[in-house]
């Protein structure tokens, strides 16, 4: 049957079709911004993981984006445990600024051990956060790496990473 011969109920079935599967991409959509992952709009917006780091280390970063401005938190544990450069409370550690590329980012940085104003540098890159020390915080001992490739944080569903 051609589309000229098509009769009102199978127009409006395929009209009806049309909008459940904008509605089925919409909810899709909306699943994964709120999952903590990166979106293109905002992509350094997100949870984001170090899962290459040497078994005694690991490290995370939660960002926040309001248009080009960085506000987060990093947690890095070394020392098998042993030094938590962490804060269990949101305690924003890291500000900063995006460049007019969107692409990267030169942060201000401060650890949970009294060391103040660190610089790194935050990069986009094939949807990976590349963070890079540009000068260490001084006055108090901090933990984070000198540089590390971050994957968006991925959730499980059973509230586990």
């Amino acid at each position: 049957m051609d589309k000229k011969s098509r009769s009102m109920p199978e127009l409006q079935m395929i009209n009806a079709m049309n909008k459940i599967k904008k509605l089925i991409l919409g909810c899709i959509f909306v699943s994964v911004s709120a999952g903590g992952c990166a979106s293109p709009a905002d992509p350094f917006a997100g949870e984001w993981d170090w899962n290459d780091s040497p078994d005694t280390m690991t490290f995370s970063i939660d960002i926040k984006q309001q248009d080009n401005k960085l506000q987060g938190q990093y947690c890095a544990v070394t020392q098998n445990g042993n030094k938590t450069d962490c804060d269990d409370e949101t305690n924003p550690n890291i500000n900063g600024v995006i460049d007019r590329t969107g692409k990267s980012a030169t942060v201000k940085f401060d650890s949970f051990f009294g060391a103040k104003n660190g610089r790194a540098v935050l990069e986009i890159s094939d949807g990976r956060l590349i963070w890079h020390v540009i000068r260490n915080p001084s006055d108090g001992e901090f933990y984070a790496p000198e540089y590390a490739v971050l994957t968006p944080h991925q959730f499980t569903g059973k509230g586990t990473k």
